[in-house]
């Protein structure tokens, strides 16, 4: 086993993530997986492994390493300075999605986000996690995968993730744009649609909504400017849930479903985000407003 770096702080959250944690559904186990599945996947891209291979969600950056050995690392997905800080003392200063070659002993600080709420940190050769039920993905709801890291904690490397021999570290991945002061996210409607009138629907998708701080990777809440009345009174059966579900429970409050959603739930289902949406949505902090649009 190769010891590439410890934890000297985790931030907020690290946590392990990959592409997710499939076919369990029915024993009541969801798939998780990174938030920003687009970050993620750049991530392991720029350092030459497959995009399945684990990486490290981080929430608001206060995330410090310290390396063991050479090699190559990359932190992607919000925009963030990263210092290193040399044996010798010197301080070098870069910032996220410029992959970098560090030593051993050097400490890597990811800062606080200038925007952006999760970084993914990808290393060379992929980082050594033993799957649980097929994925090193850590899932708030059941808690079932890799416990968040810790101080102390020890991250070891692999190779199997390796997909390209004749790597090499100059590149520049795509550095994300600032969020605009209204971010648009692209739905599709129903299944549950018809549980609200046609006047409802146009609310949903013409008003503003404000994320709100009782957000999570299980679910985003949603504070309208008019909560969103229901066109029925009763409850429906539980029927299966994905990834990017609007549910609006009787206080008319939509709640978006996050990689850690329940497999199923009871309330109707307005719309569904995209894929592309999803990920956006989880880069932005409570308080940032959005609007539905329909894809």
């Amino acid at each position: 086993m190769n010891t590439l770096f410890h934890v000297l702080t985790p931030g907020m959250q690290a946590i392990f993530q990959d592409q997710g944690r499939y076919g369990f559904a029915s024993t009541g186990v969801g798939s998780a997986g990174s938030f920003d599945r687009l970050s993620a996947s750049r991530a392991n891209q720029a350092v030459g492994n497959r995009t399945s291979s684990p990486v490290i969600e981080i929430l608001f950056g206060g995330f410090s390493i310290q390396a063991h050995t050479q090699c190559a690392v990359v932190f992607s997905g919000t925009h963030a300075e990263i210092s290193v800080i040399k044996l010798a003392g010197i301080v070098e200063k870069y910032y996220t999605n410029h992959v970098l070659c560090v030593e051993a002993g050097d400490i890597i600080t990811l800062h606080k986000p200038q925007y952006g709420m999760r970084a993914y940190c990808a290393v060379r050769g992929g980082f050594d996690v033993e799957p649980i039920l097929g994925s090193a993905s850590y899932d708030a709801l059941s808690g079932i995968g890799p416990a968040p890291l810790s101080s102390g904690d020890m991250l070891c490397g692999s190779n199997q993730f390796l997909v390209e021999d004749h790597w090499s570290p100059e590149r520049e991945l795509p550095q994300p744009q600032p969020p605009l002061p209204v971010e648009t996210l692209e739905v599709v409607l129903g299944p549950r649609d018809d549980w609200f009138t046609t006047e409802t629907v146009a609310s949903f998708l013409s008003q503003k909504f404000s994320v709100s701080p009782d957000s999570n990777r299980i679910g985003v809440r949603m504070i309208p400017t008019t909560p969103l009345e229901r066109l029925r009174s009763g409850e429906l059966a539980s029927e299966g849930m994905v990834r990017g579900c609007i549910q609006v429970p009787p206080n008319g409050h939509p709640v978006v479903f996050g990689p850690d959603h329940p497999v199923t739930g009871g309330y109707p289902v307005i719309a569904v985000l995209t894929s592309a949406a999803c990920d956006r949505l989880g880069q932005l902090p409570p308080g940032h407003i959005v609007q539905f649009q329909l894809a």
